[in-house]
């Protein structure tokens, strides 16, 4: 019996953040722990622009926190052009975040506060993202179906640690 697309092409990323930190400075790491991005958040009083480079140096995209916004809003801009909008949408019992471009439409399903959902563009789940519960500081793994949607799933990783940082903090 062969292995399928999805078997063959999944692969896994990881995100260790350190416990006591101001800006986050991390690496993205590959399956071998090699890593693959670099993420360099600037200190703001207000708002947050976050640097995400590949490993040559070459930027890969940045994320830029909307102020003066009821819900959580980021902006996000490829080094290819591309550009998209994370955005948690207003509901009463649990929380709504999509991320949407000219190309996609992504939105999450799963547990906001266990950190764990699936990424899904239109019925197709094309990653998901869970935190490792046992584990010191914050460490998330990404599993990418599509590697279409790699730097989107980052992207839109970033954006939910920034929203579950700010409500821990308030």
């Amino acid at each position: 019996m062969g292995l399928s697309n999805e078997e063959v092409d999944m692969y896994e990323l990881y995100i260790k953040q350190r416990v006591f930190k101001i800006t986050d400075h991390y690496d993205v790491l590959d399956v071998n722990q090699n890593p693959v991005y670099h993420v360099d958040q600037d200190f703001r009083l207000i708002g947050n622009t976050v640097h995400v480079s590949r490993m040559d140096g070459s930027e890969a995209f940045v994320i830029n926190r909307k102020v003066l916004t009821l819900m959580p809003k980021f902006d996000v801009e490829f080094s290819n052009g591309k550009t998209a909008e994370i955005k948690q949408n207003f509901t009463f019992f649990k929380k709504s975040i999509d991320i949407l471009s000219e190309d996609y439409s992504l939105r999450l399903e799963g547990s906001f506060w266990d950190m764990d959902f699936g990424v899904f563009n239109n019925e197709i789940e094309v990653g998901n993202i869970r935190k490792q519960i046992f584990a010191w500081g914050d460490t998330y793994v990404i599993s990418v179906f599509d590697a279409e949607f790699e730097e989107a799933l980052i992207a839109l990783l970033i954006a939910l640690d920034n929203i579950k940082d700010g409500e821990k903090n308030s």
